[in-house]
């Protein structure tokens, strides 16, 4: 058992020590679903260059039609369609949270997920590690104070790339009602991105090139609430216990303001101070209406690296862009909502003399939700991304049919083709699908679902793969609590005494 596990199983036990247990409470929900999938990989072959033809419309080519790379070893080398593999990626979880527990102020919250690969040939990739901790911490809650101790899920504007987490100890002090909050964090921290210690061999960053240990993480944060601002800054720095050397060291500001209800301004940046640079920032303004809401955002991105990662050193440029999205209410059945986003690449100061490339690039979605009658919703998306180096375009749609409350049928299709710039090989993918939910009140969820892809590629050799498939799936949910927190206790009469 790790050391995180172990403080947070003896915060459990002196907390079930400290006083009576009659008024604990939980809540418990249970999950798992499945999927059958088919993967088709490329299988590497090889001719005698003697043996290779010369095609009408395209270069050297095997008797069957399978373009080669002639190497001037005497051979040419080229790819066949591997065999048709079956997948059947699994997984479970559990969500527990715990209070009551005889301390005041005290309560457990625990998130576990397991994978698994069914499937004979254990083909799928996501299904390792077999086990992996979400969270699970003690959070203790006292006048101004708040503590957690053990994995938490850390989605502050430093924690990295989506959500991180973090093994330790974190602490906020609110001062005048909740106007003024400082607090510091310290443990171990994850992968980019990731709830997986760096060193996971799922996580298996650069090979021979990956810490050795985890690296220790320690922060401070500041904010002030105030009625229409919130202001908060971090610092934020990431060392290896064994070098003793910075991985990472950051700081960053964020501020929100509400000068209106309906008006919400967002802005905030970050600088890198271990790379002596300013990092990404975004600014955006949003209104909420009835009938209609929409943001429009500016942002500056520039990916981020540890120091330990040789990514670095090819100097990744950042991209600007500016977005927007708009949604409209017409009628109480109809919503339409559609978003754009123009973004342009700084100079990556290289030399492409033969060479065009393009550095911008735009993205757009047009959407829209329609309830005809009662019982029916009828979802429609069309989407596209003109981008260096790939694009797309594709329309998605949806029909649900609810005869009762308790149970949905579905019915989906689309179409996404995927003209790549730099490659050789389009393709297009076609999908058709249904699916059904049935809900048992609170308690119990399922969910099935059978979809079928065709996809088509557009080159003039044998090697036009067939990927088409059926992909079916299944997902069940169970959620339990005690009876102490079952039900809301019934409403009071207007006018009765407390």
């Amino acid at each position: 058992m790790t050391r995180t596990g172990r403080a947070l199983l003896i915060a459990v036990a002196a907390s079930l020590a400290a006083g009576p247990v009659a008024a604990q409470s939980w809540s418990l929900r249970l999950n798992a679903s499945a999927q059958h999938v088919e993967f088709r990989g490329l299988t590497a072959d090889s001719i005698a260059e003697s043996g290779a033809v010369t095609s009408a419309t395209a270069g050297p080519v095997t008797p069957d039609g399978f373009a080669v790379n002639c190497a001037g070893n005497g051979f040419c080398y080229f790819f066949r369609p591997g065999p048709v593999l079956n997948g059947l990626p699994a997984s479970a979880g559990v969500d527990l949270s715990l209070w009551g527990l005889g301390l005041q102020g005290l309560s457990v919250r625990l998130s576990a997920r397991g994978y698994t690969d069914l499937g004979g040939d254990r083909v799928w990739p996501g299904t390792s590690p077999p086990f992996n901790l979400m969270e699970g911490y003690a959070e203790y809650l006292r006048g101004g104070l708040t503590a957690q101790l053990g994995r938490m899920l850390d989605r502050g504007r430093l924690a990295s790339v989506g959500t991180s987490g973090l093994d330790g100890l974190r602490a906020t002090w609110r001062f005048n009602r909740d106007a003024l909050e400082v607090g510091g964090y310290a443990g171990w921290g994850m992968a980019r991105g990731t709830i997986l210690p760096v060193t996971s061999p799922a996580v298996d960053p650069l090979a021979d090139y990956q810490p050795s240990s985890r690296q220790i993480v320690v922060g401070t944060v500041v904010g002030a609430h105030l009625p229409a601002v919130d202001v908060q800054a971090e610092y934020r720095r990431e060392l290896d216990p064994v070098t003793d050397y910075i991985v990472a060291e950051r700081a960053a500001v964020s501020l929100q303001a509400r000068p209106e209800r309906h008006i919400r301004f967002v802005t905030g940046a970050d600088y890198d101070i271990a790379q002596g640079q300013w990092g990404s920032a975004e600014a955006s303004a949003s209104y909420s209406g009835l009938r209609v809401s929409g943001t429009i955002t500016a942002r500056h991105y520039r990916p981020f690296f540890d120091l330990w990662t040789v990514w670095g050193v090819f100097s990744p440029v950042p991209f600007n862009g500016i977005s927007g999205s708009i949604a409209v209410n017409p009628t109480a059945k109809l919503q339409v909502r559609s978003r754009a986003e123009w973004f342009r690449y700084d100079a990556a100061d290289v030399s492409t003399p033969s060479v065009t490339l393009e550095d911008r690039g735009w993205r757009w979605a047009l959407e829209g939700t329609l309830a005809p009658a009662e019982r029916w919703t009828v979802e429609i998306d069309t989407h596209g991304e003109l981008q260096p180096g790939a694009s797309s375009s594709g329309i998605d749609g949806r029909v649900t049919w609810r005869p009762h409350a308790a149970f949905d049928l579905s019915l989906d299709g689309g179409n996404l083709e995927r003209p790549l710039e730099l490659r050789f090989q389009d393709a297009g993918v076609t999908y058709a699908g249904a699916s059904a939910a049935y809900r048992v009140g609170e308690r119990w969820r399922l969910d099935v679902g059978v979809d079928r892809y065709w996809e088509s590629q557009d080159r003039p050799d044998a090697a036009a793969i067939d990927w088409n498939q059926w992909r079916l799936s299944a997902r069940a949910s169970l959620t339990l609590r005690s009876a102490a927190d079952r039900w809301l206790p019934p409403a009071r009469p207007a006018g009765a005494a407390p």
